[in-house]
């Protein structure tokens, strides 16, 4: 009995060791990724905030009405509008 049980510890103590090396290793590798994770967060946060200022900046009526004019656009007259009136059920939407 006592002749396996030294070969036997040698095993289980190299087989504790090779378990902690792996889990350390693949720590390192999901810290890694964890880090590019962030990094790609904060790159996005970075770009909806700048796409957030250009929005509220062109949605401004001073906006809109500065670019018309510097277009040589006009305000449609109610003459020239054409209203269309689509009655319920037609058109293959689902609200009907």
């Amino acid at each position: 009995m006592k002749r396996y049980l030294l070969p036997a510890l040698a095993v289980v103590v190299s087989l504790v060791v090779m378990g902690t090396v792996w889990q350390a290793v693949r720590y390192e590798t999901l810290a890694e990724s964890a880090h590019d994770i962030e990094s790609q967060q904060k790159d996005w946060v970075e770009q909806n905030r700048k796409l957030a200022a250009g929005i509220a900046v062109l949605s401004s009526r001073e906006r809109a009405a500065a670019m018309a004019a510097s277009l040589g656009l006009q305000k449609a007259t109610p003459a020239r509008r054409l209203m269309i009136v689509v009655p319920r059920g037609v058109g293959g939407g689902g609200n009907g």
